[in-house]
Formats: structure tokens, C-alpha cells, sequence
């Protein structure tokens, strides 16, 4: 008898899938009608991860202390990681207030604190300073924070914060079930720690109702594990955070941290073991004896004489002698050791963000800008290492201590000068001004703060400021206004004692008083007006001055200094010009000025061998006419000027003296 199968193979497999369906469609409608709620999964480490996290922590104890060693032994490694470590701590571990009056019980115990933090009487900074070089050697770093709980009458627990000590990142393991999930392993009970359960519930000691809490870390101390919990390890990685571990930067830098070591062992045994000659000689001779009795007895003469220049003859019979040096090391030159080295140590050191300018290499400075920068770069990066403290490590730990009033706070180690702060300062103070002065609302933020942490809050719109300037005028005479009011009713009171004649000059004064206040508002808006220069924002085209104008002035500047002249100032109205500026303007270019009579009423020039006299007058030259001389003897006339020249009988003539003429 035929199946139905036979003839249709599809139907088995759709049946079956059909049956799927409705069972899982069934699920869905029984969870919905039990519950409104839906909650997404939660993801543990992904299988490959999960596997090689919990198969590298049979290695990882010893891989840390590799890594461990590794640091502390390559100097080229060590030196960047102190240098990071001592700047952030450069200015230690320092309180600092949140509230305007904090507590003070807050402080005596913070202080405590910071100079014990644990039974091995290490101060909070020494602790922190353990944390910060696991951070940048293994790149896992782990707080401790040891806690005493107490149960109450209600069955209420407290917890107070005894030490807090750093953990050793080979010995902590993260507390993983199988799905790689945390917090779902192991539960303990905070008053009986000594029982770990692997589920959830109560625990089980006999009058103990406490519930059981999920453990997050397990710690390897002396051949057994200590379970703690989530709140009591602060977990920190820098270069590469996860989920768990990080990742350490010296893996990345392995080779190169190998290669160092290596570098040193060979310099070692070049310099120190020497367990081999450096060099060989080889000589190809027919005479060995010979030679090896040479050899003896150029030894002998030196030891006597170290000065001693020896001969050595080689037979060349068979012209085959020969004489070879064959080393067997290589100078440090040859194998280019400085510079690989150097090289490397640069790497290294980049892998943390040290500059050259830390490691005492000043050959790699560079310049000042250079340097600078170099300053800036490792500043950026100690910044960033502190940062790691105060979001991730130090509020974690205040919130455990219960401190809500004060923080712990870790200084800049650039330390700004008393000048820059002052000029900052002064540049804030700049800055509100200017918007002061634009109409905005500028207003201190924090009261009793210092010079050079004070703030400003800026509000408001911006103010034109021919309505600022305005507003300022209305101001000044309301308080005119009221000045005049006050004197008024001053002298009011004062005339109330007096007679009839001192009342009605009081009554005048105040009338005048009134008089002079009936000020027109149309004149005072054109004063201000022409008071007001409007900038960019408010300048029309009223305001603007004439570009030729303003081009023909510069351009009479420009000569002005190229021939010398200054401009004295004063009133132009009052500039006296001189005789031969009055004389060039009357077409006299380069007059030659002989002399000016007593009197001062007029001159005697010559331009072009022609004479000339000007009338003078306390305004300039009036006029100016050619030059006429009448002789005493008519028969002698002559030009002094000109080309005719006196003779001797002219001389005695005339009835002008000459100088060199003696009296009788």
C-alpha cells in the first residue's frame, strides 16, 4: 500500500515545521498573557573570547611577572614610566572643599587617610602611585578597598572603609561563568565569607537572613581564592579598557624590549667577559721557527723598552708570504649600535607619549619651539593620566568613605606664574568690560573667589550705543534735577527763620533754578548727536568723511616730511607767513634778501642780478617795485648790482665812504 509520502516527500517536512511553529507561537502567547514585560538578553564574552580568557588565566600569573620583570630591567622602558609617574604626583594628593561650609570630620578623616591608608602605613599617595605603574605596565590596575561590614537589630548592614591597599594585577582574575558572564559564578554572604555558593538565595548559616551577593573578582592569595565584591575593587585600564583585562603596550613592544636586553648582554660581554681575542694575525711563511723566534724576541724588547719599533722580515721565496689581521668582533661603529639603539628607545618611549626632552637626550630637542612642544605633548599626557583618577578611581572611593563635602584632587604640575595668572586674569576683566559696554548684563558668578579664578556670566542683549550714550544724558539730568530739588528745599528750610527780603531771593534763585532746568529735549539730542561718533554698527552715511579730502591731506603730509617741515599746530588762522613765502606766491622764486631798513617798513632783494625793494607792512609785503640808486654826483651813475664796477677816482667821488677809505 502506497504511502502519501511517496507521492508528495514535501508534506513530512512541512508538517513538521507547521508543529515548530505552533509550538513556539504557543510559548509566545503564554509568556505574554504571565508577564507584559520583555527584557532583551543579556551578552556575556563572545565564545572565542570567553574560551581564551579562561585558558590564558593558567598563563597569565606568569605572563604579568614576565611583563613585570621586563619593565623593571630594560631602562629604556623604566625611565619613560618613572618620568610619567613622578609628574603626575609631582605636586601630590591635595583636598579640596565642593561646598562653602564643608564638614570638618570629613576633612580629619580624609586626612587620615592620606597619611595611613593601611596596615603597612603607605600614605594614599604611595598607594596610588603602585595603581598608576600597573596602569602603564600591564595595563590593569586594581584597587583594594578593605571594608568591615556590620549587621544591625534589623538585620541592616553597614560597612565602613578600613584600608585600601593595591592589588598585584598576576593574582586578580575576573569571576566568569561559563556563558562569560560576570556576577552569576559565585554568591557569598558579606558576614561569612569563608561560604561560597554557586546560586542565588540566602544564606545558609543558621541565624544569618542576609541574602547572598554575587561575587565580581577573585583574588589568588596563599594557594586559595578570595571572592570580593564589585564595590570593593576599582578596576582601571588606559590603553586598551574592556569588558576584562586590558591589553599591556609592552606586548606591543615586545621584539623591541627583547632586542634591548639583548644589546646590553652583547656590550657586557664585549666589554667586561672578553672571553675570546678580539682580533687574530695570520702570516704565511716558509720559516715558522723563524718567525716564532722573532715573535720572542720583539716581546722581550718591548717589555724593555715599550718605545721599541720591531722589524720583522717575512720570507717570500716562493713569493707566497703574507701577513693578514683578521677580526673577529665588530666595532660598535660597524654595527651601527648608537643609532638602532637610539632609535628604539625613541619608539619605545612614543609608546607612552614621553618626549626626548625627558629622557636627557638634548641632542633630539630640536629648537625652543621645539622644546615647547615637546613640553606641551608630555603635559597633555600627565593630564590624561590624572584624569584616570579623578572620574574613574578618586569618586568611587569617596563615595565608599561616605565624604560628600570635600575631594581629593591631584595638582597641575605646570604651575602657572604669579604674572600669567594676573594677566589671564586681567584679560577676563577686559573681556566683561567690552560686553559691559555693548549693553550686555555682566555679573560675577562666584563671590570671595581669588583674582585669578574669577568668572563672569554674561546675559542681556547688546545695547546701541548712541542709546546707551542717551540713556546715560537722562540719567546725569534726573540726578541734576534732584540735586536741584534738594538744594531748593535746603534753602526753603533754611529761609523759613529769615526775613521777607531773604524769602524773596530764595524764591528768585529757585525760579532761576527752574529756568536753567527747562532744558529744550531737541537740543540735547543734538548735542548728542554731535557728541557721538557711530562705529561700525551705527556709522550712516552722514558720518562718513570725504575720501578726497582725506587723500589730499595725507599726500600734503607726505611732502611735508620729505622736506623736512613739522607741523607746529595752533590755530591756522593765526600762521604768519614768511617774506620769501609772500614773495614766491608774488612770482619772486629765488629772492636773495640784502637788507631791511630800521624801521622795518621796507626791503632790499635782487632776483636775476636785478634789484628789487618791497614795502612791508605787520600783515606781509604790500607791493614790491624795481630798485632806483641816485648818486650825490649825477655825472657817476652805476649799478651795484650789475657789471659796471667803481673805479678808484669814482671811489674818492663818491660821496659813499668805503670801508678802507682813511679820514683826514
Amino acid at each position: 500500500m502506497a504511502k502519501l509520502g511517496d507521492y508528495l516527500p514535501e508534506v513530512p517536512q512541512l508538517v513538521n515545521q507547521m508543529t515548530e511553529f505552533n509550538s513556539q507561537l504557543n510559548l509566545l502567547q503564554l509568556m505574554k498573557a504571565n508577564s507584559e514585560t520583555s527584557t532583551a538578553p543579556t551578552l556575556g564574552l563572545d565564545h572565542v573570547v570567553n574560551t581564551w580568557v579562561r585558558h590564558q588565566m593558567a598563563y597569565r600569573q606568569q605572563l604579568v611577572m614576565d611583563i613585570q620583570t621586563i619593565t623593571y630591567s630594560v631602562a629604556e622602558i623604566r625611565s619613560p614610566l618613572g618620568h610619567i609617574t613622578s609628574e603626575v604626583f609631582r605636586r601630590g594628593v591635595k583636598l579640596i572643599p565642593k561646598v562653602k561650609n564643608p564638614s570638618m570630620d570629613e576633612k580629619k578623616r580624609l586626612e587620615k587617610l592620606l597619611l595611613d591608608c593601611n596596615i603597612f602605613d603607605q600614605t594614599l599617595e604611595e598607594v596610588f602611585r603602585q595603581v598608576h605603574y600597573d596602569i602603564n605596565c600591564i595595563d590593569d590596575g586594581f584597587v583594594y578597598i578593605v571594608k568591615e561590614y556590620k549587621s544591625d537589630e534589623n538585620n541592616k548592614l553597614t560597612s565602613r572603609v578600613k584600608e585600601i591597599r593595591r592589588l598585584n594585577p598576576a593574582l586578580v582574575e575576573f569571576d566568569l561563568d561559563t556563558a562569560g558572564l560576570p556576577k552569576n559564578a559565585h554568591f557569598i554572604c558579606p558576614m561569612h565569607r569563608e561560604e561560597v555558593n554557586e546560586k542565588p538565595g540566602d544564606c545558609g548559616v543558621s541565624g544569618c537572613d542576609h541574602v547572598l551577593w554575587p561575587a565580581m573578582y577573585k583574588y589568588y592569595h596563599r594557594n586559595q581564592h578570595i571572592y570580593l565584591f564589585d564595590g570593593e575593587v576599582i578596576h582601571v585600564s588606559k590603553f586598551s579598557p574592556s569588558e576584562t583585562y586590558g591589553w599591556s603596550p609592552i606586548l606591543t613592544i615586545f621584539e623591541k624590549a627583547l632586542t634591548l636586553i639583548g644589546m646590553d648582554k652583547n656590550i657586557y660581554r664585549y666589554f667586561f667577559e672578553r672571553k675570546m681575542p678580539a682580533s687574530m694575525v695570520m702570516v704565511t711563511t716558509d720559516d715558522p721557527e723563524s718567525l716564532r723566534r722573532e715573535r720572542s724576541h720583539i716581546a722581550a724588547q718591548t717589555r724593555i723598552d715599550p718605545n721599541y719599533i720591531p722589524m720583522v722580515a717575512v720570507s717570500s721565496r716562493n713569493n707566497r708570504g703574507r701577513v693578514d689581521m683578521v677580526r673577529l668582533f665588530h666595532t660598535l661603529q660597524e654595527m651601527d649600535y648608537l643609532p638602532v639603539r637610539q632609535e628604539i628607545r625613541e619608539r619605545v618611549a612614543a609608546m607612552w607619549g614621553v618626549t626626548p626632552a625627558w629622557q636627557g637626550t638634548p641632542d633630539a630637542f630640536g629648537g625652543l619651539s621645539t622644546q615647547t612642544q615637546q613640553l606641551v605633548v608630555m603635559g597633555r599626557v600627565v593630564e590624561a593620566d590624572q584624569r584616570l583618577f579623578h572620574e574613574k578611581i578618586i569618586p568611587l572611593l569617596l563615595d565608599a568613605l561616605s565624604v560628600e563635602d570635600w575631594t581629593i584632587k591631584l595638582e597641575q604640575p605646570e604651575e602657572k606664574a604669579e604674572a600669567t595668572r594676573i594677566s589671564f586674569a586681567q584679560q577676563r576683566a577686559q573681556i566683561a568690560n567690552q560686553f559691559l559696554q555693548m549693553g550686555f548684563d555682566v555679573k560675577l558668578k562666584q563671590n570671595d573667589v581669588p583674582i585669578d579664578e574669577a568668572e563672569f556670566i554674561i546675559a542681556g542683549d547688546p545695547v546701541p550705543t548712541a542709546r546707551m550714550q542717551g540713556e546715560q544724558t537722562a540719567m546725569a539730568l534726573e540726578q541734576q534735577k534732584e540735586q536741584a530739588e534738594q538744594m531748593k528745599l535746603q534753602q526753603e528750610q533754611m529761609a523759613e527763620g529769615g526775613e521777607e527780603g531773604g524769602e524773596e531771593g530764595v524764591e528768585e534763585g529757585g525760579e532761576e533754578m527752574e529756568k536753567s532746568l527747562n532744558i529744550d529735549e531737541e537740543a540735547i539730542k543734538t548735542a548728542v548727536e554731535k557728541a557721538f561718533t557711530p562705529d561700525f554698527h551705527a556709522k550712516g552715511p552722514d558720518k562718513e568723511r570725504d575720501i578726497d579730502k582725506w587723500a589730499k591731506k595725507r599726500e600734503e603730509k607726505a611732502e611735508n616730511r620729505a622736506y623736512g617741515f613739522k607741523d607746529l599746530g595752533g590755530n591756522p588762522k593765526n600762521y604768519q607767513k614768511s617774506w620769501v613765502e609772500d614773495l614766491s606766491e608774488q612770482g619772486f622764486s629765488s629772492p636773495i634778501i640784502k637788507s631791511v631798513t630800521d624801521d622795518g617798513s621796507q626791503m632790499w632783494f635782487s632776483q636775476n642780478n636785478v634789484d628789487y625793494v618791497a614795502s612791508l607792512s605787520p600783515s606781509g609785503i604790500v607791493n614790491v617795485e624795481k630798485a632806483s640808486f641816485t648818486p650825490s654826483i649825477p655825472s657817476v651813475s652805476y649799478n651795484p648790482t650789475g657789471s659796471n664796477t667803481r673805479n678808484n677816482k669814482d671811489r674818492k667821488s663818491n660821496s659813499y665812504p668805503d670801508e678802507n677809505d682813511e679820514e683826514d
